[in-house]
């Protein structure tokens, strides 16, 4: 057992001198000093918070070493770490110390820039705002865009509540329709203004612009109005039409075409309808007088 013991101090004592042999190799050493730029990491970060204005992915780092541990340093050997464990909203300032940055044994931290962060903390908000297409160039001549979807036609959005409330739409990839004599339709990507938000769910959608022929009006005047389902007689007899179409059947419309009329069932205040012959793609877009007064019976 005495023996045992002597051997104990003996390995102590070795182990004591080897420890003070490197003490003195590396303070008898010249020291040197570099300045890295390493990652900040944020840990803890509360998950229903977010950060708003600038953030900061990298603090500069000024380390003191030996020259051999010094020329070995790289970036990932050394990292700033702050914990945000308890944060709540709101503006929070943080301390960068020795304390915070990790290094290798033998190295020392000499200076952090910047020394103080400033965070703004938000909590998170989502909403669903409209998808608002976007086109590029013009159909060809005589044709026009009539339409323009996007399926899905909403999408959420999500990030600090006070950013996520200005904002009313997200907007696509232009599609282009330059030349176009039909519909065109494709998947296109979503994009945000603001690069501090992001799109939830899908990030694509479907853009169909309904390409026609150029629609045109064409006003038809003093138009013979007839009553139907009996006898009666209307004030004033006559009426305008204005019709809305592609613009090679307006250029050909007669006017026995367009047959404006009432029905005896109608009342003394009768509202005018038109009846359409032969007209594809004609709409009425007004009659005026819109009503007329109606007398039964025969003059």
């Amino acid at each position: 057992m005495k023996r045992a013991a002597i051997d104990n101090l003996a390995l102590k004592g070795l182990s004591l001198g080897l420890a003070l042999l490197l003490w003195l190799a590396i303070a008898g050493e010249k020291s040197s000093e570099m300045g890295l730029t390493v990652q900040l990491e944020m840990q803890n970060f509360p998950k229903d918070l977010e950060l708003t204005g600038e953030t900061v992915n990298q603090v500069e780092v000024r380390l003191r070493a030996s020259p051999g541990i010094i020329q070995r340093l790289g970036p990932g050997d050394v990292s700033a770490q702050i914990d945000l464990a308890g944060a709540g909203e709101g503006e929070r300032f943080v301390h960068l110390t020795a304390d915070t940055i990790r290094v290798p044994f033998g190295v020392t931290v000499v200076k952090v820039t910047p020394a103080i962060l400033s965070l703004s903390l938000e909590h998170t908000l989502q909403k669903e705002v409209p998808v608002r297409p976007r086109l590029l160039g013009s159909p060809t001549e005589g044709f026009e865009i009539a339409e323009v979807v996007a399926r899905p036609a909403t999408a959420r959005i999500a990030g600090p509540r006070s950013r996520v409330r200005e904002v009313d739409s997200v907007f696509t990839e232009p599609v282009r329709v330059e030349g176009a004599r039909g519909d065109v339709a494709d998947l296109v990507a979503l994009g945000v203004e603001d690069p501090v938000l992001r799109i939830l769910d899908a990030s694509r959608v479907e853009v169909t612009a309904r390409i026609r022929e150029q629609h045109k009006t064409l006003r038809l005047r003093d138009l013979a109005l007839v009553v139907r389902g009996g006898p009666g007689v209307v004030k004033p007899a006559r009426v305008d039409v204005e019709l809305e179409g592609p613009a090679s059947v307006l250029a050909h419309v007669k006017p026995e075409q367009v047959r404006p009329y009432v029905t005896a069932a109608a009342g003394a205040d009768a509202l005018v309808a038109v009846e359409l012959s032969g007209l594809a793609g004609v709409t009425i877009k007004e009659v005026r007088p819109p009503r007329v007064n109606l007398r039964l019976g025969r003059r």
